[in-house]
């Protein structure tokens, strides 16, 4: 998670859900999965909702951009884990 005063990236997460507002689709998304959207684990969370559209709504004709993001964080005993596993490796 974000340190206070500090903007919340990509890196911060373990998964990402989009939600179209106008055909209710929702699919959640690893952030390696996002790679194809131009997104890198520097990319601000905030940033995320202009990037990424409704292929759904896209096909049918519509901008698809009625989105919203919602965000599972890493908390400090998985960043642990993760980072043992890391060095491991």
């Amino acid at each position: 998670m974000a340190l206070p005063g500090k903007e919340a990236v990509i890196a911060h997460v373990v998964s990402i859900s989009v939600e179209c507002g106008d055909c209710g689709r929702n699919r959640w998304w690893r952030p390696d999965q996002l790679k194809r959207f131009g997104v890198t684990g520097n990319t601000p969370l905030a940033a995320l909702s202009e990037r990424m559209r409704c292929v759904i709504c896209r096909a049918d004709g519509l901008p698809g951009a009625n989105v919203s993001i919602q965000a599972a964080f890493v908390d400090e005993r998985q960043r642990e884990v993760l980072m043992r596993s890391s060095r491991r490796a």
